[in-house]
């Protein structure tokens, strides 16, 4: 029988969080009905030996991939109408598949819903925001929006409302799969973030809606692999960056924006190498300003 949801979860030198990801899919109530892959990008601390159990299969690869082309392999090796694509560090409550599939049949043209995010501490975290202009994606939190739902991340929206929104993280978020199959899967040359805002531009201009689900928050951790390659999350973020808006504006156009997200790529180096935790405030975990262009994820 075709489950209902299908989970995929990247995974790269993740831990003990894999584990307890997998513990709470399977404390999940029995409706939907689920089935799970973890895509291991070829992980160095055996955490991948840890998916072992029933309705989770582990696909191993040689080489890191990247986060894009491991979501997409596990999309398709899988079935469900539904898909949940989830970082290793988060925990689900037992109602997390439920609730979100609900808000998807509520909404027909919902192709992401988006949970609410909190910290291990119950700190919520931002969780929803729009589609980047270049002026935000460039000067991040100095940019500062004068309202609360205005902007790259929304930081004081009370993320209390099931709404239709801009964009949402992708720590976790569930993805209709008549979607997926329109628009197609996210584009693997996005190593490692930036995949997420390009696949969702690409379904809003098709007419596809992101949703927030206000009534599921999800436990996340945030930036454990990252943490582990600070400097190449840096570099990456930023080519995806130039990746996303130079496809958006004339070719003459183009040296401008490398010069420009260069400067910028070698200002967030120099703040990693004194140590600002650049993810955290991004996404205001821990407490923290606001940002653009913040990754996260498994590649």
């Amino acid at each position: 029988m075709t489950p209902t949801v299908s989970v995929v979860i990247a995974n790269w030198n993740s831990g003990a969080h894999l584990a307890g990801l997998l513990d709470s899919l399977a404390g999940q109530r029995p409706e939907p009905a689920w089935e799970a892959v973890v895509v291991d990008n070829a992980s160095g601390d055996g955490s991948a030996d840890v998916g072992g159990r029933p309705g989770v299969r582990i696909i191993r690869l040689p080489a890191n991939t990247g986060l894009a082309a491991a979501n997409n392999l596990g999309i398709a090796s899988t079935h469900g109408p539904y898909v949940l694509i989830s970082n290793p560090d988060v925990t689900l409550p037992d109602n997390a598949l439920g609730n979100m599939v609900a808000v998807m049949q509520r909404h027909p043209r919902a192709a992401w819903v988006i949970p609410r995010l909190a910290g291990p501490d119950g700190t919520v975290q931002t969780s929803a925001g729009d589609l980047p202009s270049l002026a935000e994606a460039l000067l991040g939190r100095r940019l500062g929006s004068r309202w609360a739902d205005r902007g790259y991340w929304w930081h004081d929206w009370p993320h209390d409302t099931e709404a239709a929104i801009g964009r949402g993280a992708e720590a976790c978020y569930l993805v209709r799969r008549a979607a997926i199959e329109e628009i197609g899967p996210q584009d693997p040359r996005f190593r490692l973030d930036w995949e997420g805002v390009e696949w969702t531009a690409r379904g809003r201009a098709a007419g596809w809606e992101v949703w927030l689900d206000p009534a599921t928050t999800v436990t996340h951790v945030g930036g454990v692999s990252i943490a582990q390659a600070r400097w190449r999350w840096v570099v990456q973020s930023h080519m995806g960056m130039y990746r996303y808006f130079a496809g958006r504006m004339r070719p003459a156009a183009r040296p401008l924006l490398a010069t420009a997200v260069t400067a910028r790529a070698l200002a967030k180096l120099g703040a990693t190498a004194l140590g600002v935790p650049l993810y955290q405030r991004a996404h205001r975990i821990g407490g923290g300003g606001t940002g653009a262009g913040a990754g996260r994820g498994a590649g």
